[in-house]
């Protein structure tokens, strides 16, 4: 094979990672995500390595862009789903702080300590 080729063929198959890489992260599939980005890993390491030369600039553009597209996309993604953790885990943190109003044994309203799964004034 050709080096042109398997430069052409190296970048198709990162941008296939890079798709599969968006529906885990779309499902929420983090073992898969784990996976990708240890194939990611791969590709970025053998990336520098690769000459276009005898490619045609047009050929490249278009993979590259779809490349760029999909990594911008993922890294969205990435952020989302940080920022959705670390929403949840402040609700449930916020709510285990703050105690709950029980009446005692005795029948006096009070404010007793105990842990909340979620935060109850959202």
């Amino acid at each position: 094979m050709s080096k042109k080729a398997t430069a052409l063929n190296t970048l198709i198959q990162f941008k296939t990672v890079l798709m599969d890489e968006k529906n885990a992260l779309i499902k929420n599939d983090s073992a898969k995500v784990k996976a990708l980005v240890e194939q990611k890993q791969t590709f970025l390491d053998r990336l520098p390595t690769l000459t276009t030369e005898g490619l045609k600039k047009e050929d490249l553009i278009g993979v590259v862009e779809e490349i760029k597209n999909l990594q911008q996309t993922n890294l969205v993604l990435t952020q989302q789903v940080i920022s959705y953790q670390e929403m949840m885990m402040k609700a449930i943190t916020t709510g285990v702080k703050k105690g709950g109003s029980t009446y005692s044994k005795q029948g006096d309203y009070s404010a007793a300590q105990q842990a909340n799964l979620i935060d109850q004034s959202l």
